[in-house]
């Protein structure tokens, strides 16, 4: 339930109070002020924007919203679990002034940015990854997100741009901090973190969906029914942003190119997915439209246009990730080529696989893709010395291996446990 204070004009207050009540309005009160009529209502969530579309005549009327849950008790006494268990969806109108009141200074928005950058980058430098998750939860990447899907999702073509150049804003601060800290610490080569995190996986594409449609699903579902804080959601966005912003930055310091490519190609991921899920969850879940209640001067065309940029952005950037391996794939074949190596092994009696483990090199050669194959084997035969076992099996792995059609040039690195 919403509680709303209304000041109307005298002799409107009853009218109110009718309206009030056709929406099963509760424990409703009029009181008259010198200066007019003061009234309370309490409606159930969904009702809220639906209760101020009936009331748009009354153009002097000054409406307070609380956008907190409040429990309503009313007679017969033995309905008061269901009174209390209301975990209706927040209504239109709230869901879109609650995006909208996020926005913030561009200053907090920066020095959030900054801080975010700042611990981003010490992290991947030291390959600290508890340092990565502390600038998840600084880094202010959620909310111009979020308010670009809201502003899409409305039509509000003004406000979906400023959402964009927020979102642009902060993720290029975080970029520029680490380019700055990467120069004047004289970094030249990559760290092991930065590697790992600029290996991207063939289903990287359902984070930013997954990440969209979590913190939608935040925004529109009410605080009493949320079983996850809005802090948790903000993270899962910023888990997906600030590694590739700081990636970027570092590896343009020193010039790998293939670094900031695999973050660029992140971050518009990101971007493209995160838009997509998120403005429909708040369109067909939150029912955030052009004809809302106070926002009926969106453009249903704006709405069109931007999931249809969108889903050709995520089908350009899906292109350009399957259309040549191993580039943007090499989180997924690195597992693919340990379960072909393993896969290969299990028929053999007289080996005991111990550890496998595969790995892209932080780059690619002209006419090469190594991958750094690491096994450690237990040899039950006695007929057979280690070092023919090993060649052997070179052969046999790089064979299966290469019927997997995976794009790698393997490189075997092989010890038997004595």
């Amino acid at each position: 339930m919403r509680r709303l204070i209304l000041k109307v004009p005298a002799g409107r207050g009853e009218e109110v109070i009718e309206k009030a009540r056709q929406l099963d309005g509760k424990n409703l009160t009029l009181e008259t002020e010198q200066e007019g009529e003061r009234v309370t209502v309490h409606l159930n969530n969904k009702e809220v924007s639906n209760f101020i579309g009936q009331i748009s005549d009354i153009e002097e009327a000054e409406i307070t919203l609380i956008p907190r849950g409040i429990v309503t008790l009313y007679p017969p006494q033995d309905e008061a679990p269901d009174q209390v268990a209301d975990v209706s969806y927040r209504s239109p109108l709230e869901i879109f002034l609650g995006g909208i009141q996020s926005v913030g200074s561009k200053f907090g928005l920066v020095s959030y940015a900054i801080a975010g950058g700042i611990i981003a980058w010490i992290g991947l430098y030291t390959n600290t990854s508890f340092l990565l998750v502390a600038a998840m939860l600084v880094a202010p990447f959620a909310g111009p997100a979020m308010n670009s899907a809201l502003a899409a999702a409305s039509g509000k073509a003004g406000l979906l741009k400023q959402s964009l150049i927020r979102y642009f804003l902060s993720i290029g601060t975080a970029v520029l901090v680490s380019f700055l800290l990467s120069l004047v610490f004289g970094q030249k080569f990559a760290t092991q973190m930065m590697v790992s995190i600029s290996h991207v996986s063939q289903v990287a594409v359902l984070l930013p969906l997954v990440a969209g449609f979590a913190g939608g699903i935040n925004l529109v579902q009410s605080e009493r029914d949320s079983l996850v804080s809005g802090a948790a959601v903000g993270m899962l966005v910023a888990a997906s942003l600030a590694p590739p912003a700081g990636i970027i930055g570092m590896a343009a310091a020193f010039g790998n190119w293939q670094l900031v490519r695999s973050g660029v190609f992140l971050i518009l991921l990101q971007l493209a997915g995160i838009q997509l899920s998120a403005a429909l969850v708040f369109r067909f879940v939150g029912k955030v439209t052009v004809k809302g209640v106070r926002f009926s001067d969106g453009k249903e065309n704006v709405f069109r246009f931007s999931m249809l940029v969108s889903v050709l952005a995520l089908a350009a950037l899906l292109y350009w990730q399957f259309a040549r391996q191993p580039s943007l794939q090499k989180a997924s074949l690195s597992t693919q080529v340990t379960e072909s190596i393993r896969s290969a092994l299990k028929p053999i009696a007289y080996i005991e696989t111990i550890k496998v483990t595969s790995t892209f090199t932080r780059g690619t050669l002209p006419d090469k893709n190594p991958v750094l194959c690491e096994l450690n084997l237990y040899n039950r035969s006695d007929s057979i010395p280690d070092e023919v076992l090993k060649q052997r099996l070179v052969g046999m792995l790089r064979d299966s291996i290469r019927s997997q059609k995976i794009n790698a040039d393997p490189m075997f690195n092989i010890t038997f446990l004595k």
